[in-house]
C-alpha cells in the first residue's frame, strides 16, 4: 500500500496532505499567507512556510491518525489507528470514519457504542477514559519495534512547479529532508496537472476537459496524445491574478475572489466591459486597463454592479472557450479546478452548459479547488506507479503539456 504525504508550496498557501494509493484522503491542511494590501509577497509567503511548516506537518499527521515513532537511528511516520482499529475489532464493531469538512478533514474510529477514537499530540485519545488508557499502553508496547506497524508513509511529494521561487525552495528543502530522513522515495510533481488529478479523483472522471484557473494559471486542459495538452489559456493574466488586480484597486484586500463574489450577489445592473475570446484563448489585460479607467472617471460607481458585471463578462468568456474545447474533442465530461473554481457563479454557468450538451460537469470541495497538499499526494502516487518522470529540483516556469504520461 502506497501512502504518499504531499507537500503544496508554490504561492500563499503551504500545505500537506496525506493519501493513499486507493484514493483515501486522510487529512488536508494549510497555513495561508494573506495581507490586507497588494498581492502575494513572496519572500514573506516563503518565511510564513518555513515558520509554519513543522506545525503543519505535525496537524496533518494528527489528523490522518499517523504518528512519528523513532526506534534507534530509523525514524517512521506510522498509521496508528490502522494498528488500534485491528486490536479493537476483536472486542467491538468498529467503523473506520472520514470527517470531510474542507480543510478540517480528519480521520478517527468509531465503536459500536458511540466511543471515538483519535490521534493528537502523539498520544491515543478517546471519549472514553479507560479504552483511552488501555490503548495507550498498548501503543507504547508496540512502538518499541517498527516492524509491528504495517503501514507507514512510504512516498514523499512535492509540488517543484510551476510557482513562485522562494516558495518552492521551502518545499523542495522539507520534502528532501523527509525523505533523507524517513529513507524513502520522494518525487516532483506538476502543480497544475496535480490540480487536474484531483478533480478527475473526486469525481470518478476518466476523460474530461479541465478548466483550470487559479491565480496564475488561467488553462484549458485535456489528455491527447500521451499527455495533457493546453488547448486553450490566458493570453496575459491568470483569472486569479487579475481579480486581485482588480481587490487592489477597490481595495479589497488580498485574496479578492471570494470578497468580489459576494459584492457580485447583490450586483443588479450589467455594466457593459469588453469581452475579448481570441480562438480558444481569452485576454484580460484590456478589460483591467478599461476598468481602471471607468474607476479614475468615476469613484461613485457601485462595486456591487461592477463585481457582478465582471464576474458575468469573465466567466462568459471560459464558459466559452470550454464548449469549444469540448466540441472539438467529443469529450463527455467537463471538470472545473484551481482557486477560483469555488465561485459559485463560474459552476453555475459551467453547469448549466454542460446540462444543454447532455454531458457531465464536476468540480470539487473548496479545499480541493484551492492549492493542496491532497492532490500532491495524490498526484505522486499515479506518477510513481506509472514511473512518470518528476523532477528532484524545482522549476518555476513547468509547462504541463512537456509531461509525457502514459495512458496505464
Amino acid at each position: 500500500m502506497i501512502i504518499s504525504l504531499g507537500i503544496e508550496c508554490t504561492a500563499h498557501t503551504f500545505s500537506i496532505g496525506i493519501v493513499d494509493e486507493r484514493g483515501k484522503i486522510y487529512s488536508n491542511t494549510r497555513v495561508i499567507f494573506k495581507t490586507e494590501k497588494g498581492g502575494v509577497h513572496p519572500r514573506e509567503a516563503a518565511e510564513l512556510h518555513s515558520k509554519e511548516a513543522i506545525n503543519v506537518l505535525k496537524k496533518a499527521l494528527n489528523n490522518a491518525g499517523f504518528v512519528k515513532i523513532k526506534v534507534g537511528d530509523k525514524l517512521c511516520f506510522v498509521d496508528v489507528l490502522y494498528e488500534l482499529k485491528k486490536y479493537l475489532e476483536n472486542k467491538f464493531t468498529v467503523f473506520e470514519r472520514f470527517h470531510e469538512e474542507p480543510w478540517n478533514r480528519y480521520r478517527y474510529l468509531i465503536l459500536n457504542d458511540g466511543v471515538e477514537v483519535w490521534v493528537e499530540d502523539q498520544k491515543i485519545k478517546s471519549t472514553d477514559e479507560e479504552i483511552e488508557k488501555k490503548l495507550n499502553k498498548i501503543f507504547n508496547r508496540i512502538k518499541r519495534d517498527l516492524n509491528n506497524f504495517e503501514r507507514k508513509i512510504n512516498l514523499i511529494s512535492y509540488s517543484a512547479g510551476p510557482g513562485l521561487y522562494p516558495t518552492l525552495v521551502q518545499g523542495a528543502f522539507l520534502a528532501k529532508e523527509l525523505s533523507n530522513t524517513l529513507n524513502i522515495k520522494i518525487i516532483g510533481v506538476n502543480h497544475l496537472i496535480a490540480h487536474i488529478e484531483i478533480v478527475k479523483l473526486y469525481n470518478n472522471f476518466k476523460d474530461p476537459v479541465i478548466l483550470l484557473v487559479s491565480g496564475a494559471n488561467t488553462m484549458v486542459l485535456a489528455y491527447e496524445g500521451g499527455r495533457y495538452r493546453v488547448f486553450g489559456e490566458t493570453l496575459d493574466i491568470g483569472v486569479g491574478n487579475f481579480l486581485d488586480k482588480i481587490g487592489r484597486l477597490l481595495s479589497l484586500g488580498f485574496p479578492a475572489g471570494p470578497k468580489i463574489e459576494k459584492l457580485a450577489e447583490k450586483g443588479k445592473k450589467l455594466i457593459e466591459l469588453p469581452y475579448t475570446v481570441k480562438g480558444m484563448d481569452i485576454h484580460l489585460g484590456g478589460i483591467y486597463t478599461y476598468i481602471k479607467n471607468l474607476l479614475d472617471r468615476d469613484r461613485n460607481i457601485s462595486l456591487e454592479d461592477l463585481s457582478y458585471s465582471i464576474q458575468e463578462h469573465i466567466f462568459a468568456m471560459l464558459t466559452e472557450i470550454v464548449e469549444r474545447a469540448v466540441a472539438h474533442l467529443n469529450k463527455k465530461e467537463v471538470g472545473l479546478t484551481g482557486g477560483v473554481a469555488a465561485n459559485r457563479r463560474l459552476q453555475s454557468m459551467l453547469k448549466s452548459m454542460c446540462e444543454e450538451r447532455k454531458i457531465k460537469f464536476g468540480t470539487v470541495p473548496l479545499d480541493f479547488a484551492n492549492d493542496n497538499g491532497a492532490m500532491i499526494s495524490w498526484t505522486g502516487i499515479l506518477w510513481f506507479k506509472k514511473s512518470v518522470k518528476g523532477i528532484n529540483t524545482i522549476d518555476p516556469y513547468w509547462r504541463p503539456e512537456g509531461i509525457e504520461i502514459t495512458d496505464t
